[in-house]
């Protein structure tokens, strides 16, 4: 599983930092065991923020990603854009 947590760093105290949301993002196998590894179908929950963070804001999944020519930082951002979509026009 990879975990993404998106925290605020308070610059005045540690104490005052809060996480704003964790996505877990988790290859299902199935896609992993028919290609050799080559590609990945992966389930994504996006967590509400703090306090909530156990609770679920969203879920999608991400399908056929090439793990050879593609990193972590693109998996992240075809779960984003699968789930959450184009907001900011």
């Amino acid at each position: 599983m990879i975990r993404v947590t998106v925290e605020l760093v308070s610059a005045i105290s540690p104490d005052r930092s809060k996480v704003l949301g964790v996505a877990e993002i988790t290859n299902d196998g199935e896609l992993s065991n028919q290609t050799g590894g080559n590609k990945g179908g992966y389930d994504i929950r996006l967590s509400k923020w703090a306090p909530k963070l156990k609770e679920t804001w969203k879920r999608g999944r991400v399908e056929n990603f090439d793990r050879q020519k593609r990193g972590s930082w693109d998996l992240l951002y075809l779960a984003l854009r699968n789930i959450v979509g184009y907001r900011n026009k």
